[in-house]
C-alpha cells in the first residue's frame, strides 16, 4: 500500500478509536497498549474528544498529530475529578504493514496534564 492509502487507514482507526468504537483496533496488533489507556481515559474524561490536526505518510509510517479535550470528571493517576476542561496534544506514530497497523508509539502530552490536574506539582 502507498503512504496515502496507509495514510487514510491510520486517520480511519483514530477517528473510530476515539469516537468510542474500541472493536476496530483490535484489528491492528500495534494498538494494544492504546487500548488500554483509552479505558482509564475514558473513565477520568467521558466527554473525552479527539481530532486529528496534522497527520503526513512516508512510505509505511503514518505520523498524526491529535488534539485532545475534556473535562475532569474522574479520578487520573491519583488525581481527584476537578471539574476542570482541560486540552493536551498527542503524537502517535504508526507503522502499516498490509493495511494493519503492526507498531505503534504515541508522545503523550499527559505532563501538562497531570500538572494542571494537580496530580503532580508544577517543576521548580
Amino acid at each position: 500500500m502507498g503512504a496515502a492509502e496507509n495514510e487514510g487507514i491510520a486517520r480511519d482507526l483514530i477517528t473510530t478509536l476515539w469516537a468510542g468504537d474500541t472493536d476496530a483496533a483490535k484489528e491492528h496488533p500495534g494498538y494494544w497498549n492504546t487500548l488500554h489507556t483509552f479505558g482509564i481515559l475514558r473513565a477520568a474524561f467521558p466527554d473525552l474528544t479527539a481530532s486529528v490536526e496534522r497527520q503526513v505518510a512516508i512510505d509505511d509510517i503514518v505520523v498524526t498529530q491529535l488534539g485532545m479535550s475534556g473535562t475532569h470528571q474522574g479520578a487520573f493517576f491519583g488525581a481527584e475529578p476537578t471539574g476542570e476542561q482541560v486540552a493536551w496534544t498527542i503524537v502517535y506514530v504508526d507503522t502499516l504493514r498490509d493495511g494493519k497497523v503492526v507498531e505503534h508509539a504515541s508522545g503523550d502530552g499527559w505532563l501538562d496534564l497531570l500538572i494542571r490536574i494537580g496530580a503532580i506539582p508544577p517543576p521548580g
